[in-house]
This record gives C-alpha cells, structure tokens and sequence, in this order.
C-alpha cells in the first residue's frame, strides 16, 4: 500500500474519531439526560456534570482533528482512548456501570488500536520511502 494511501486511511479514521467525539459531546451538553439514558444510565443529579463531560468531549473533537495537521496530536487520540478502556471497564467491573458501558469502552479501544496501527504504517512508509531517496 502506498504512503499516499495509508495516510488517507489514517486522515479517514481521524477525521471519523474526531466527528464521533464532537456529537457525542453535542448531545451530552445539549441532552445531558437523554444521552445518558440512552447508553442505560439512570441519571438523576444535577446536568453540570454530563454537561461539563460533553464539552470536553467537543474540545477533544477539535483536537483530535487538528491531528490532521499536526501530527503529534494523534498520540492525544490514541491515548485518551486508551484512558477511556481503562475507566470505563472500571466502572463496568467494580463501580456498577451498565454493561453497555463495557462496550463503549471496547468500541473506544478499538478505535484508538485502529489509529495506533495506522500511524505505525504511516510512519514506517515515510521511513521506507526517505531510505529508498538519493
């Protein structure tokens, strides 16, 4: 597979994370209950909280795609994701979290697996192709 082609499949996935984190935060800090209830949290507290968490999820959103550019940024992805797994599992092990928030977290997971991998192939292509030049 050619850089050109694996560094689109990496601005792909990027760009997919990033949109994915941006929703997700518009619906908590628009809907902060309903989004809650629909992943199967019962929340009756207070709407700071699911609020605050939707718009760091905006700001990560925009960080993640600024990635797009700055390529630094990708490990920001790679590792809130990898943060993510961690606290979610948690919370599905030994704090009562609805099961769903166990997928949730392997979904997370696997999108920050996805990144890292496609990141390697990117750098190992530019390696490759900086080695191969005159």
């Amino acid at each position: 597979m050619s850089l050109r082609t694996r560094t689109r499949a990496l601005n792909l996935v990027i760009l997919g994370v990033a949109a994915h984190s941006v929703v997700l935060g518009v619906c908590l800090l628009s809907f902060p209950t309903w989004s809650l209830k629909l992943v199967g949290w019962e929340y009756a507290g207070e709407i700071f909280w699911p609020s605050q968490a939707g718009l760091f999820l905006i700001i990560l959103g925009v960080a993640y795609g600024t990635a797009l550019r700055v390529r630094a940024l990708v490990w920001l992805l790679i590792g809130s994701k990898a943060c993510a797994v961690v606290f979610l599992l948690a919370h599905v092990i030994w704090l009562g979290a609805p099961p769903l928030a166990g997928l949730l977290g392997i979904v997370d997971g696997s999108m920050g697996l996805v990144t890292g991998l496609l990141l390697a192939s990117v750098s190992l292509a530019e390696r490759g192709s900086t080695e191969e030049a005159p």
